[in-house]
């Protein structure tokens, strides 16, 4: 993939990230995720209740279906800051077929931090070292300090921010991996500074929206209670009824508990999908300026070297991987073939082979050697 903006200036700033409320497809694709979501939420709620291991398998289909609506919406936002305006049907499809990238850039992001951590700890046992440890620790600690912390903080700052837009931008894990170090070292502190801005933002509108829907929520609950239908007096009836095993109405609100029962879980239903039309605004406003700042950010930047200099560190580490493999395989082999050799039975040597008989005369019976034709005894001829 290209590494240029189409259409993409300075002048477009981050106060901009907002009007992604304006793209019709992200928002009815937010609603559709949304709603997935909660579906799968309740599915494996109620999956839960019969097996631990169905509702655990509802929660990994919860995380799937949560992914995949992320990453619909963000290609979404991300072709329309790239001026390449996409289908709804076409981002899902996308969606699918790359979310398995994001998982395997977070892979590559905790391999690197479990190398850093590895890397610490030696150089800290090498300060155990009796008469140096103290000096060596002394200037360890400051050095790994700043360095773990410059690490944590291109994670915070750069690989959870700007992976994802990275991958929409339609990057392999390899790609996206070489993208991330290259912006970490030569970028960082611009980053840094446009997601605060841009959190602030999201901030700010998270707090109005917020607002309306609280003072909304909260006017609504009191006159649902001034005609006769109280929804928290309904979650508490259901709340008693089912500790004590079930029970009878409280007269003027809402009437028995089963139909207390039905308030309450629409109380929760409808609670559950007001929070999720909320977070719409600040949402799509994190994701559209999270793009934008991946794409005003890798302006300019080379990344053919990095993904290079990526590629040949894990073909030679998948080389040291195989040899490492053929080595232990090598010694098992020899191994195995030395109990064998062990278990098999002592070989018995083969029998000398039996000497010749000795040659006497027919005629007196004394001894004749192999070459004699006449007796040396009587005379007589023998063969």
């Amino acid at each position: 993939m290209t590494t240029t903006a189409n259409g993409i200036t300075p002048s477009y700033g981050l106060l901009r990230a907002a009007e992604a409320v304006t793209n019709w497809r992200a928002l009815a694709a937010t609603g559709l995720a949304g709603l997935a979501i909660l579906l799968s939420v309740f599915l494996s709620i109620a999956l839960t209740k019969a097996s631990f291991l169905l509702g655990a398998c509802g929660g990994l289909l919860t995380l799937v279906v949560a992914l995949t609506g992320y990453s619909a919406v963000g290609i979404l936002l991300m072709r329309q800051a790239q001026q390449q305006p996409v289908g709804i049907t076409d981002a899902f499809t996308q969606a699918i077929f790359t979310v398995h990238r994001l998982l395997g850039v977070a892979l590559m992001m905790l391999l690197i931090l479990v190398v850093v951590s590895i890397g610490a700890t030696l150089i800290l046992l090498c300060c155990k070292i009796p008469g140096v440890g103290s000096l060596l620790y002394a200037m360890a600690l400051p050095v790994l300090t700043v360095l773990i912390g410059v690490i944590i903080a291109g994670m915070l700052y750069v690989a959870l921010p700007l992976a994802a837009p990275a991958v929409w931008e339609g990057n392999t894990v390899w790609q996206t991996t070489a993208r991330l170090l290259v912006i970490m070292r030569q970028r960082l502190a611009p980053v840094i500074i446009n997601l605060v801005i841009l959190s602030l933002l999201v901030f700010v509108l998270a707090g109005v929206v917020s607002l309306v829907l609280y003072s909304g929520y909260m006017t609504t609950a009191g006159l649902s209670a001034a005609v006769g239908i109280n929804p928290f007096g309904s979650v508490l009836q259901a709340l008693q009824g089912s500790m004590m095993g079930g029970g009878t109405g409280y007269g003027g609100y809402g009437g028995g508990f089963g139909e207390g029962q039905s308030y309450g879980g629409a109380m929760a239903f409808a609670t559950g999908l007001l929070l999720m039309v909320g977070g719409i605004i600040p949402g799509l406003t994190y994701i559209n300026g999270s793009c934008l700042v991946y794409l005003q950010t890798i302006e300019g930047l080379s990344f053919g070297q990095a993904e290079e200099e990526i590629r040949a560190r894990m073909d030679d580490a998948k080389r040291r991987a195989k040899e490492a493999k053929d080595r232990a395989n090598a010694q098992m082999q020899a191994a195995k073939a030395s109990v064998q050799r062990a278990d098999a039975p002592a070989s018995v040597p083969p029998a000398p082979p039996a000497p010749p008989a000795q040659r006497t005369c027919f005629a007196c019976d004394a001894p004749l050697a192999a070459d004699d034709v006449f007796c040396g005894e009587c005379g007589k001829k023998n063969g």
